[in-house]
């Protein structure tokens, strides 16, 4: 039955694009002709493709047409057998101005045997009522009395419109679509799909040109091309593209098309974080797309269930499955995915804390979501727990870290750069990056289990070792690597010598230009995170973990106009070993040696870390009396 939806579908689209070819360049098709059902304008060249693709339809096939311009049609004189989603011209602007990147997109799905009755007992309501009423005409020659009774017609006509308008939109979702075709009008290219059949390309529309496409498997957003939807861009995306968290950004102004390329491999990715995509921009596309092997969701990662209504919008995120992940991180602001397998890290220097994480287990056992311990954890307990080892987190959803800000320090260096949520219950001494207590621990889980929680990001910092050969110590050198990457600190980066009390000297260079020549004990690069940690104690300034910007702070700075600076979170800065050398200590832990000479670049980290929220950033503040 598929295959003769889509034979109709393609049918369709070839009819459109020999008759839209011939309109590309009049000079009447850019007249705005009437505002269309989804509350935008409509051009001629529009309208005239839409009545194209109803004509079409009307001699294939009885169906329910819903479609930008005209909103909501039954087409054919049978009962509706099949729901369409026409978009006739997806990129008007392109086609009117000829910029090759227009298409028409049509998705179609067939009416259920159980929604099919349903349909025909509303029509058949319907038809009786109309057979009153002219009962009613015949039986009085009196013409206002028949003027009434015509408006009564068409009254009872849009109530029938609009009940079946709610029969559609309360019973069909662009998941009961089952063929989706996008032709790309300027090239002749075809893409098509069929559920579980897979995805399909025709060059030029050739059958013995036909291919079958898959979406890309670049895995890191930095080697990856993203496609953003062009209109509304929000200061999220464009801080996003600022950031230089991804390779190449394209706008080509076609939905459909873009959702294409992408189930092609040409593009990466593609985005919308706006709840502004309509559901006949998406419908074709979001089908093609998945049987490609894509991912395709709300920019929150629910799936996309967007009922079949001209009305209806909704953000979406389309990508690879790797790529998906992390770009749902990014622009998420809830994760609703449930927990697949959690991964637990852990005090284990103490008997409340082992306490916590046995009955934390015993919880997650009771719920029947599986689990892996830190090793750590996992030692302490063996002779209480027959757990799994966690020597890896590839198959990990979420972490819950028992502990101190130590603990939360360990889990993110553990996830890597992963888009992995952390729940920090405190078991600490200080607990500023702890969002839980031991009492909530079981409301945490179920708030993720329920899907009923929001996610909050946290910058990092990444750095990079430029190591000088030029000076008297260059044979102590010779062995190391000209560069280092040094790893993503999620608190601060602290330079400092190994001899207490002996000054250093640096340069301080923002975005290349000498801001300072500082002497002091040491210096300090933190995030807005860390500015409650070495910072605070340095002099620095508090700021709200999700501020984009980054602390420099001098540890007893040699002059007293050295003062804390607050820099922001797109900045280079570089600091300079102008004499001896120095530890590089990251988030406590010692990584790295330099001396004089050498330079250590500081940039925003290309991964963030994730974190469950609980506690509100002020209550901790003043919990710590750091704030009356």
């Amino acid at each position: 039955m598929t295959a003769d939806m889509l034979k109709m579908a393609i049918k369709v689209t070839e009819n459109l694009e020999r008759s839209i070819r011939p309109l590309i360049g009049w000079e009447k098709s850019n007249e705005i002709v009437k505002i269309g059902a989804d509350g935008t304008p409509t051009k001629r060249i529009d309208l005239i493709a839409e009545n194209i693709a109803i004509s079409s339809l009307e001699k294939s096939c009885s169906t329910i047409l819903i479609s930008e311009e005209i909103g909501f049609k039954i087409i054919g004189r049978e009962t509706p057998k099949y729901i369409v989603i026409l978009d006739p011209i997806d990129g008007t602007y392109n086609a009117l101005n000829d910029i090759p990147i227009y298409s028409v997109s049509l998705a179609m799905g067939k009416i259920s045997n159980d929604k099919l009755e349903k349909l025909k007992e509303l029509i058949l309501n319907n038809n009786n009522t109309n057979t009153n009423n002219n009962t009613n005409n015949n039986t009085n020659n009196n013409t206002n009395n028949n003027i009434n009774n015509n408006k009564k017609s068409k009254a009872n006509e849009k109530n029938f419109l609009d009940t079946l308008k709610d029969f559609v939109k309360k019973n069909f979702t662009i998941n009961d679509l089952d063929v989706g075709v996008v032709k790309n009008i300027s090239t002749g290219d075809t893409y098509y799909a069929e559920k579980n059949k897979g995805a399909y390309v025709l060059k030029n529309g050739k059958e013995c040109e036909k291919r079958k496409i898959n979406v890309s498997n670049i895995k890191n957003l930095k080697d990856a091309s993203m496609g953003v939807f062009a209109y509304g861009l929000s200061s999220e995306t464009l801080n996003f593209i600022k950031d230089r968290k991804i390779s190449r950004i394209r706008i080509f102004g076609s939905i459909a098309l873009e959702m294409c390329y992408v189930a092609r491999g040409s593009l990466d990715a593609y985005i919308n974080v706006n709840e502004t995509t309509r559901l006949c921009d998406m419908a074709a596309g979001y089908i093609i797309l998945e049987e490609a092997g894509g991912d395709i969701t709300t920019k929150n990662g629910m799936q996309m269930n967007l009922p079949l209504d001209i009305a209806e919008k909704s953000s979406f995120i389309c990508s690879n499955k790797d790529l998906h992940k992390k770009l749902v991180g990014t622009f998420g602001n809830k994760w609703r995915l449930k927990p697949t397998k959690i991964g637990i890290i852990s005090r284990f220097d103490n008997e409340e804390s082992l306490n916590v994480a046995y009955n934390t287990v015993k919880y997650l056992e009771s719920k029947g979501i599986a689990y892996k311990l830190d090793k750590g954890i996992h030692n302490a307990l063996n002779n209480r727990l027959n757990a799994n080892l966690m020597d890896d987190i590839q198959d990990i959803s979420h972490i819950i870290s028992i502990g101190g800000d130590g603990t939360v320090l360990r889990a993110s260096k553990l996830i890597e750069g992963n888009e992995i949520p952390i729940i920090c219950v405190d078991m600490g001494t200080v607990g500023f990056l702890t969002e839980f207590g031991k009492e909530d621990v079981y409301s945490a889980i179920d708030s993720v289990l329920n899907g009923n929680y929001t996610i909050e990001k946290r910058t990092k910092l990444s750095g990079l070792i430029n190591y000088d050969f030029n000076d008297k110590n260059a044979g102590k050198k010779e062995l190391k690597e000209m560069q280092k990457f040094i790893s993503d600190a999620l608190n601060e980066v602290v330079i400092t010598t190994n001899n207490p009390a002996k000054i250093m000297d640096f340069e301080v260079y923002i975005n290349g230009i000498l801001a300072e020549n500082v002497r002091a004990d040491g210096i300090i690069i933190s995030t807005p995170n860390g500015s409650t940690a070495y910072s605070l104690s340095a002099g620095g300034p508090i700021i709200e973990p999700t501020v984009d910007a980054f602390i420099i702070v001098p540890i007893c700075p040699f002059k007293l106009s050295s003062r804390p600076l607050v820099v922001d979170g797109n900045s280079e800065i570089k600091l300079k070993i102008m004499k001896k050398s120095a530890m590089v200590v990251i988030d406590g832990n010692k990584e790295a040696l330099v001396s004089k000479g050498d330079e250590i670049t500081f940039r925003k980290s290309n991964s963030y870390t994730y974190f469950v929220k609980g506690s509100n950033f002020y209550n901790k503040v003043k919990k710590l009396s750091l704030m009356e």
